[in-house]
């Protein structure tokens, strides 16, 4: 399920802390300039600089759909994680529940609740949050693919790491023996209540 994950935190192309996000972004094809939507960067949220930094796996995916834009003369297109041909979904569709869920997902990039903060995004899939009252006590809200229901789902867990780092790839490994506690399952337009509820308001 876990296919690709950025961090919320880098750096800026101006060299402060970056926060991640998505934008516009423009590229060089044989047949003109074209611009790609929703691409993941990072900016430091000044409104004065005008730097970013594309992470080096979301540039090479940028190359892969210049490259489908340029094979159908395209000059815009919207950013996913997901190749034209795998999972019937086509990068160069503007309208899909994978762009919708990534564009989600990214918008909680940087933020801090009363009693919690997001430390790692899986775009378009979860949203691992650390709690500010107790540094081993993490939450995971997790999109959950399910064809018999309606609508989009996640199930939000909870579970205890001790070490001092969680990384996407410790986290795969390690919850392979259990540890997760199931809260409960929230639909899409019930998220943002729901992470309130939990965790208070946020900045």
């Amino acid at each position: 399920m876990f296919d690709q994950t950025l961090d919320p935190f880098d750096t800026c192309g101006c060299g402060d802390t970056g926060y991640l996000t998505t934008r516009i972004v423009p590229v060089d094809l044989i047949h003109g300039v074209g611009h790609i939507e929703n691409v993941p960067i990072y900016h430091c949220r000044s409104k004065h600089c005008q730097e970013f930094t594309i992470p080096p796996i979301v540039a090479r995916r940028i190359d892969d759909i210049a490259e489908e834009m340029e094979s159908t003369q395209a000059t815009e297109a919207v950013y996913t994680w997901i190749a034209n041909g795998e999972q019937s979904l086509d990068p160069l569709q503007r309208t899909n529940d994978q762009n919708h869920l990534q564009a989600f997902t990214l918008q909680f990039s940087g933020r801090e609740y009363a009693d919690a903060t997001v430390m790692l995004i899986v775009p378009g899939q979860a949203i691992f949050f650390q709690s500010t009252l107790e540094e081993t006590e993490y939450y995971l809200l997790r999109y959950e693919e399910d064809s018999r229901t309606e609508g989009t789902w996640f199930s939000f867990l909870k579970f205890y790491y001790e070490e001092r780092d969680l990384t996407y790839e410790d986290f795969l490994e390690w919850s392979e023996d259990g540890h997760l506690k199931e809260i409960g399952r929230v639909s899409l337009d019930e998220v943002e209540d729901a992470l309130i509820d939990e965790f208070g308001e946020w900045d």
